[in-house]
């Protein structure tokens, strides 16, 4: 007698509702934070700690030497240097109203000079560092992981979702809150199948491997649409052989294509124990760069369109050009060496994000400021200029008449300056370049006088 009707991918319609059809669940979530202080005791300096081939002669233990070893040393003061990055494993059992399982905290802060840079902004940044919430999805029908997933990472209140973004603030450590304008945080999924993965949408061209791609990268639950197979093919990712992996603005999606665990694979050779030790590790790492150059760009770009508002100060517009070479020549030009796949992900994130379109954008908008510090600096030289032309030349060509007439008592001086003031103003009245620049001049003085009366009331802490 034959069996039940097999579904799709092979899998039976009956397991198409069972909650144990996926083995693994795994799961990142990127915030964006604001950190005042270094956390307390309850974190450890350094970056979390996970092991692979556990037991073996060649187990990998993913401490800041063997991550910079496989990578590059310039990466240690950006994200595993003990003055920058903390973490905490969850102790008991952590659920977040969205059924997110919690199992540990990491929290990444932007290296003494770039933090020092983004606090001498007039405008505050609204983050300067990332909080990596390691955890597990619930077991719910695989129908129903995207949606969940969704609920996870989206912790905008105006969503109905302020419970989340509540408990996520409550795992965070004292001192370190929440960006104020972040909405949904950035995350990296694993799922794998303890035989195949189901299809979830009927009549679609893409592969059941494909579908879960597209629905954990923009966690939805809706059917992907007719351009995905093109969109999917530019966010690929090169996986070995049982695994696919996506990544873009929404983060980084992985999935297993055969079962798992797999009794025929030797247990030296085990894809997915390498999957997930590479996403709490060096693909969460990527994200978090990622993260942190978004962050920084952003305070940037705040901070560039504040003074564009008025006249730019010379002072501000060079510190922030050699800022923002600091951020290019570190955060900005760091890769993973031989490591391809993370640089990818940094990579599509970026696209994604529109990073390098808003990195030119900033060094075009600071070059247009600095010319236009150039512009009102040449305007006050030429006034100055002209003033000296038109006072200073009559005056000592007045005095100099003065003192050579046979009586140049008070009465013959009061009629030189007299005189000399009548030419000036006829010099001004004949001349409307020369009246512009004196315009110039005094207005220009009386603008920087009114924004340092105002700086200083403001710093003494009344209303601007």
């Amino acid at each position: 007698m034959s069996g039940p009707p097999v579904g799709p991918a092979g899998a039976r319609p009956d397991d198409l509702d069972d909650p144990g059809l996926l083995h693994r669940r795994e799961v990142v979530l990127v915030a964006a934070v604001r950190v005042e202080r270094s956390p307390d005791g309850a974190f450890t300096p350094g970056p979390l700690q996970r092991r692979w081939r556990v037991g073996r002669p060649n187990e990998v233990v993913s401490d800041t030497a063997r991550r910079s070893s496989y990578t590059s040393p310039r990466l240690v003061p950006l994200l595993w240097a003990p003055d920058v990055r903390w973490h905490r494993e969850s102790a008991g059992d952590v659920v977040s109203p969205a059924g997110f399982r919690l199992g540990a905290v990491e929290v990444i802060r932007l290296g003494a000079v770039m933090d020092t840079a983004l606090a001498g902004m007039d405008t505050p940044a609204a983050a300067n560092g990332v909080a990596l919430l390691h955890g597990t999805l619930p077991a719910v029908r695989p129908a129903h992981l995207p949606k969940v997933l969704q609920f996870c990472a989206n912790i905008d209140a105006h969503h109905r979702q302020g419970e989340q973004r509540q408990w996520v603030a409550r795992q965070l450590p004292s001192g370190c809150r929440l960006a104020e304008t972040e909405r949904e945080m950035v995350h990296g999924v694993l799922v794998t199948p303890r035989r195949e993965l189901p299809v979830l949408h009927e009549g679609l061209e893409l592969d059941a491997p494909e579908q879960w791609l597209w629905k954990m990268l923009y966690a939805t639950e809706y059917a992907p649409p007719s351009e995905a197979e093109e969109e999917l093919r530019e966010l690929r990712l090169r996986f070995p052989t049982a695994v696919r992996g996506v990544a873009g603005a929404r983060g980084l999606s992985v999935v297993g294509t055969a079962a798992d665990p797999n009794p025929e694979q030797p247990p030296d050779f085990q894809y997915f124990d390498a999957s997930s030790f590479h996403l709490a590790t060096l693909h969460s790492d990527a994200l978090a760069l990622a993260c942190l150059q978004k962050a920084v760009l952003d305070a940037f770009g705040r901070e560039v369109a504040r003074m564009g508002e008025s006249e730019p100060l010379r002072r501000k517009v060079g510190q922030l050009e050699r800022d923002l070479l600091v951020f290019r020549r570190g955060y900005w030009a760091a890769d993973f060496g031989r490591q391809a796949v993370c640089t990818a992900i940094i990579r599509n994130l970026q696209r994604g994000c529109g990073l390098p379109e808003a990195l030119q954008s900033l060094v075009g908008d600071l070059g247009e400021l600095a010319r236009q510090v150039q512009a009102a600096e040449t305007e006050t030289t030429n006034a100055i200029l002209g003033l000296l032309a038109a006072v200073g030349l009559p005056l000592a060509t007045g005095l100099a008449i003065w003192q050579g007439l046979p009586q140049s008592g008070a009465p013959s001086l009061y009629r030189t300056l007299a005189v000399t003031c009548v030419t000036t103003v006829l010099l001004m009245s004949a001349f409307p370049g020369l009246r512009r620049l004196f315009v110039t001049l005094f207005r220009s003085r009386a603008g920087r006088g009114s924004r340092t009366g105002r700086r200083g009331r403001i710093g003494r802490g009344g209303r601007p």
